[in-house]
């Protein structure tokens, strides 16, 4: 089953690297789906002069955005398959990422239900796994209107 989810989660992350999408500037077409179940994504990265601030480490900009495509990517990879809408993002920064750094986010569902799905994520560097972020995301599933 592990396999039926790579697939997906590689399929997720060539269409968050695609040109001419917001995703695109969290620099998502050099990510590397590493491991994906249900529920579950871990994908790993370069940082790359274009995801950086003046200082030249991870924008924090650009981590919340990594941490809201692959929190809402292990929401694709569910039973129910569904990305939701946003209703609350909560990014705590712990370390900077200068350029070159490999770093892994790793984004898993806590919890799902009907209306409302809980996600988490972290982010760390690969070398010595210090944590650069960590992320909580609320996503919800409004009710779609019957056609007239």
């Amino acid at each position: 089953m592990t396999a039926k989810y790579m697939q997906l989660a590689k399929e997720i992350v060539k269409k968050f690297g695609s040109k001419g999408q917001f995703a695109s500037v969290a620099g998502a077409g050099n990510v590397r789906a590493v491991h994906a179940e249900e529920g579950n994504i871990r994908v790993e990265f370069e940082v790359e002069k274009d995801q950086t601030n003046h200082f030249e480490t991870l924008h924090g900009g650009c981590t919340a955005t990594l941490i809201d495509n692959f929190t809402t990517a292990a929401l694709l990879l569910t039973k129910q398959a569904r990305p939701g809408v946003s209703v609350d993002l909560h990014v705590t920064y712990l370390s900077a990422a200068k350029i070159g750094e490999t770093l892994i986010l790793d984004s898993t569902v806590t919890k799902q239900g009907r209306t409302l799905a809980f996600t988490k994520a972290e982010l760390y560097r690969k070398r010595d796994n210090v944590m650069i972020a960590t992320g909580v995301h609320t996503k919800a599933f409004p009710a779609m209107k019957k056609s007239e």
